[in-house]
């Protein structure tokens, strides 16, 4: 599932909309203005640390991952602020309700820092760790949407840390700003770091090592993040994996045609949010679309977190490093999302969660089902997929987001977020099972082991994001959504992701904006997904849009 920031949320951060000048993008969200602070922006250059991780990936970028030795030390030094070995596993794993609410009393009270808090669309995530009892403190540039969130007593601190540098710098910056954080009156070492944004995955994992809290390995992280490192991983453990090879520049893309053949994918190595991902049928199309989506990359920035496009007006800055790609073999078959909780070694919940057919060639989404409706066989051997992969990367605990396809040759992996997906990913999970997974997010974060209960069934959940097909200027949508939302029981919201005023792109010029997200519930899957595109069909969005 894509994590790109919609174009509400773009706005809501100081962006304007990028409209229909964007023909043959497959970039979807706002531009950032030229005159916008770079307090707001995070950066209109490639200095940002997270544009670093696009660009170099986090083996390159950051520093090598802590000996044995050097991770059991820092490990020793935080025996006073840790809960990891505080905790007895045998008590924290008890099943049932029971064990949720016993877990939930351990983790009360521990304070967690989040580095970079996302889009603001993401303040259900402070939200829910304020009513866990935990203290969140939130690393961020300065002036980010997050510091309101102290007045607003939401969570306790705010500290403000320069971004637009290199990774190294803000990995060493974050550790001395916790270690600041533990001197100061009021406050303590944190329990744990985590973060919800994919490019800050890497550095978060380094951090908790530097300084001995738990989470994910780096060296995990640093595999799922690099998707070459994943297939390799797979290869080595004897799983079934796509044909894929290396592109570091235009040099290799013959190379890279011959091995794997076509139709096939051109993705970045180290990419996020779908940015950059497009289907290829043809050598002289992957030359073409190779330079397009490098001048895209080009032209992209970070704000809290999420990719944003840069106006083209803003100075230019040619200092930053071009990213390497993957061109690999596409794969047929229904696409699905794998949302796996690890705990202790092992899976302790995993969710099945259909994908409908994918806008080609930018591969947008259309909507999402759970329970799945594919056959129990085949549900099984995707949720073990996911599970082997991500062991054979090196994952023991944590909450992943793992997309894959059920092909005519099997189960094939897709990538792994090493994270909580986004979008409706939370909203999915707590309708359709009860499992809230910024809750077990939180738990990996401070060390408790995660063994979710599963407090619902027989409960189905359906989603689709509304397009439109021509471009045009919205009008009068959010009013109809409201009434929608008002008016039908099983609808657990209809949010419109764009303001009336705002121009939109459609389908028939590039990768369309979405202009709705609708989400349903039933007692059957099929029901849900029927009722929920039949809602979106009955809205008859061109009629908002002139």
């Amino acid at each position: 599932m894509s994590t790109m920031i919609d174009a509400d949320a773009a706005r809501r951060e100081g962006f304007v909309p990028l409209g229909a000048s964007r023909k043959g993008s497959s970039f979807r969200g706002g531009r950032a203005a030229a005159n916008d602070t770079a307090a707001e922006i995070g950066s209109l250059g490639k200095g940002h640390f997270m544009t670093e991780q696009i660009t170099k990936g986090p083996a390159a970028s950051l520093p090598r991952r802590k000996s044995l030795d050097e991770r059991n030390e820092a490990k020793h030094d935080a025996l006073y602020y840790s809960l990891r070995d505080r905790i007895p596993r045998d008590l924290a794993m008890t099943p049932g309700a029971g064990g949720q609410a016993l877990r939930r009393v351990m983790l009360h009270g521990a304070t967690v820092v989040f580095v970079t808090p996302g889009y603001e669309g993401k303040r259900f995530v402070f939200e829910r760790a304020k009513d866990l009892g935990v203290r969140s403190v939130v690393i961020d540039a300065p002036g980010s949407w997050a510091e309101r969130m102290v007045s607003e007593r939401v969570i306790a601190k705010f500290i403000p840390l320069d971004l637009n540098r290199d990774s190294t710098s803000v990995l060493n910056d974050c550790a001395a700003a916790i270690r600041a954080l533990g001197r100061e009156e009021g406050f303590s070492m944190p329990a744990g770091v985590c973060t919800f944004c994919e490019l800050s995955v890497p550095l978060v994992a380094r951090l908790a090592e530097t300084l001995g809290l738990p989470g994910p390995s780096s060296a995990a992280v640093d595999t799922a993040r690099d998707k070459h490192s994943t297939r390799a991983a797979m290869r080595a453990a004897g799983l079934p994996s796509p044909s894929c090879y290396k592109v570091d520049g235009d040099d290799d893309l013959k190379k890279a045609a011959s091995v794997v053949g076509f139709p096939a994918v051109l993705k970045p190595l180290n990419g996020a949010a779908s940015l950059g991902v497009k289907k290829v049928d043809s050598e002289a199309e992957l030359q073409r679309c190779y330079a397009d989506v490098l001048a895209e990359m080009r032209a992209t920035v970070v704000s809290s977190g999420a990719l944003v496009k840069k106006d083209p007006t803003a100075p230019a800055d040619d200092s930053g490093e071009d990213p390497s790609f993957l061109l690999e073999e596409y794969l047929d078959g229904p696409e699905v999302d794998v949302d796996v909780v690890m705990g202790l070694g092992e899976a302790r919940y995993a969710k099945v969660v259909d994908n409908g057919p994918t806008a080609e060639p930018y591969f947008a989404e259309t909507w999402g089902v759970c329970p799945s409706l594919l056959p129990a066989e085949g549900q099984a051997s995707l949720q073990k997929l996911a599970i082997d992969s991500l062991k054979c990367c090196g994952f023991d605990c944590g909450v992943f987001h793992v997309e894959c396809k059920l092909t005519s040759r099997g189960p094939r992996l897709i990538e792994i977020n090493a994270r909580m997906g986004g979008g409706q990913v939370r909203k999915t999970h707590l309708l359709a099972s009860g499992v809230d997974l910024v809750e077990e997010t939180l738990f990996t974060a401070v060390g408790i082991p995660c063994n979710p209960h599963v407090s619902i069934e027989n409960t189905a959940v359906a989603y689709t994001y509304v397009t439109n097909q021509k471009s045009g200027v919205v009008d009068g949508l959010a009013t109809a959504a409201k009434r929608v939302a008002e008016t039908d029981k099983s609808v657990a919201y209809c949010k419109p992701l764009v303001k009336d005023g705002t121009a939109i792109v459609g389908s028939d010029d590039a990768l369309p904006d979405w202009l709705l997200d609708v989400m349903v519930t039933d007692g059957d899957a099929k029901r849900a997904l029927d009722h929920v595109l039949s809602v979106a069909k009955a809205l008859d969005v061109p009629r908002f849009v002139r």
